[in-house]
């Protein structure tokens, strides 16, 4: 039971979070209390904002959001998800190599 209530917590707890992102960027970083990073998200949004137009501002703010709640940004998912990937495609070149010298050797 105790365990249903802190995850509505956080659901409610990371919407809060989200509508602070579409009021201004970096709103869940200064909701969590790390300053110095909810700064910097605002004034780099502002600026991504100017130069990419709104796509920039979503991407940071997207950032912000995916540091907010699972404490790693949006290049630290998409450069794990590729390693992991990478990782995955050598073991399968590894297996098929292993597969091929045991045949090898057993003919």
């Amino acid at each position: 039971m105790a365990q249903t209530d802190t995850q509505g917590g956080n659901v409610f707890a990371n919407g809060v979070k989200l509508f602070g992102e579409t009021v201004i960027p970096g709103a869940s970083l200064l909701m969590d209390g790390q300053f110095c990073n909810g700064i910097a998200h605002t004034a780099v949004g502002i600026g991504a904002r100017l130069a990419l137009g709104p796509i920039g501002l979503v991407l940071v703010c997207a950032d912000s959001f995916s540091k907010s709640t699972t404490d790693k940004t949006l290049w630290g998912h998409v450069s794990g998800a590729y390693k992991a990937r990478a990782e995955k495609k050598l073991a399968a070149a590894a297996a098929k190599e292993e597969a091929a010298e045991t045949v090898l050797t057993t003919a």
